[in-house]
């Protein structure tokens, strides 16, 4: 039996069986200030049932200095974990039965060089044994919290009533605070998805920019807290602070998608973004003009093999003829070219969908890739790192007259316009750039005064014609 007082007259009894005899069908009966109130049954499932063990361990062997590193070994199912604590202790000092350090030996247990290992423990924690004692008190502490907090992630895991696996055990204790501050599940889950790969350098520095302007606008943001108000106080935080529309849609962007992430998780909250429209603006990036494509195509092959500006132009070009991302054209690794169709991972949205992307390629797409495959002998192209790729690109520009300015965003933007003026179809357009919705498709495409001209000229061959 078990009573817990609450201090104002009020108290619970649990009836409950002795070690051994508990039932995962009984139920106990709850007495309520004296009274039977209920019958309250333990969530036992036999289907959620996992086996789990949170024991304290020492790593042998020993070492240099003597000591052993002190582990907390969780075991889910027949997963084990050997969680390090960042402590270590002399191993004749550590009862592994109690999970506890100790600063003596009671004398029926000394070995022979008790004395010799007393004074060399002593000299490395403090030099008294008195320091000796401090620091044992002060490790268990620390011990005890570690075991508390991997029976609380257990316990939270019987009460939701699903199956705990280690990778999920591992999750809620590594983070702790994720489930109750929307800031720290931010960051957590940040270096979470890039250490699963599902996102790559580039995003993951992107998402720590948004994750530091929400902590400049508020560092604590528990979930409960959440309301249709934070995204308008938010936006009106990012117009002071800063000054360009799509960063700001951006940033918008970045929090509605990890607010998604936290709902997958199943934690609570209302969504701050129900009411909120998040606003952009066309790219300041334009496409390159025919003419001044034809200009780099040609300088292209003036260049000789593995130099630098046959390299980077090989890549660019590559992206205005095939309309890949900059992430896609630095994984190539496993990609693979059958019939002028390039089977590969799509980086972006490899985490969604895990799938094979099938792009068919153009004869000048698939001339410069042949070309870096046999220059370089790599799978795809030599990757150069963004900011140099771009100062390079820069010089080329100026070195050949071209006006528009030379990125790495312009290639899909150039390939998406190209594709347009040359009669393609927007909506297959969509799916060659591997956009969810054809408004973003549309934003890629610029149409300029040549092309009215040729859609209207186009019109009078029609009306002639009938």
């Amino acid at each position: 039996m078990c009573r817990f007082d609450s201090g104002s007259g009020y108290f619970l009894t649990f009836f409950w069986p002795p070690t051994g005899q508990i039932s995962r069908k009984a139920a106990f009966p709850v007495i309520w200030r004296g009274r039977f109130s209920a019958f309250w049954r333990p969530p036992f499932s036999n289907h959620l049932s996992v086996n789990f063990s949170a024991k304290i361990k020492l790593r042998r062997p020993a070492r240099r200095d003597g000591t052993c590193a002190i582990l907390l070994q969780i075991i889910v199912g027949t997963e084990v974990w050997p969680r390090g604590l960042a402590l270590s202790w002399p191993p004749l000092f550590f009862d592994e039965d109690r999970g506890e350090c100790l600063a003596s030996l009671p004398s029926a247990e000394r070995p022979a060089d008790y004395a010799q290992q007393l004074t060399a423990a002593v000299a490395l924690f403090g030099g008294t044994p008195k320091a000796l004692a401090k620091r044992a008190d002060d490790y268990n502490l620390l011990i005890g919290q570690a075991l508390a907090k991997a029976n609380l992630v257990r316990v939270n895991w019987r009460l939701s009533g699903e199956v705990m696996t280690l990778e999920r055990f591992k999750r809620d204790f590594e983070t702790e605070g994720s489930k109750t501050d929307f800031v720290v599940y931010f960051r957590n889950k940040i270096i979470e998805r890039h250490r699963k790969g599902q996102i790559g350098d580039t995003t993951r520095k992107n998402h720590f920019s948004t994750l530091n302007a929400l902590i400049a606008f508020r560092p604590v943001v528990p979930f409960n807290t959440l309301t249709t108000e934070f995204a308008d106080d938010f936006d009106r935080y990012l117009l002071k602070h800063v000054p360009g529309v799509n960063t700001r849609w951006g940033r918008h962007k970045d929090v509605k998608t990890y607010l998604a992430k936290a709902r997958e998780d199943k934690l609570r909250f209302e969504d701050p973004y129900k009411h909120f429209k998040n606003r952009d603006e066309p790219g300041k990036w334009k496409p390159l003009k025919s003419d001044e494509l034809a200009k780099l195509e040609h300088y292209y092959r003036l260049c000789g093999p593995r130099t630098v500006h046959r390299r980077i132009l090989a890549k660019f070009l590559f992206s205005c003829s095939s309309s890949l991302r900059l992430g896609d054209l630095k994984r190539l690794d496993g990609s693979k070219v059958e019939n002028q169709e390039l089977t590969f991972k799509a980086h972006k949205t490899y985490a969604k969908r895990l799938q094979q992307t099938l792009l068919p390629l153009t004869n000048k797409a698939l001339a410069y890739l042949r070309d870096a495959q046999e220059e370089e002998e790599l799978p795809g192209f030599r990757n150069y790192a963004d900011q140099y790729s771009n100062r390079v690109l820069t010089a080329i520009g100026l070195q050949l007259g071209i006006v528009s300015r030379l990125h790495w965003h312009v290639g899909r933007e150039t390939f998406a316009t190209e594709f347009i003026r040359r009669g393609g179809q927007v909506a297959v357009l969509q799916k060659l750039m591997d956009h969810a919705k054809i408004s973003t498709t549309m934003k890629y495409v610029h149409v300029d005064d040549d092309m009215k001209r040729a859609a209207i000229a186009q019109l009078n061959v029609l009306d002639e014609a009938q």
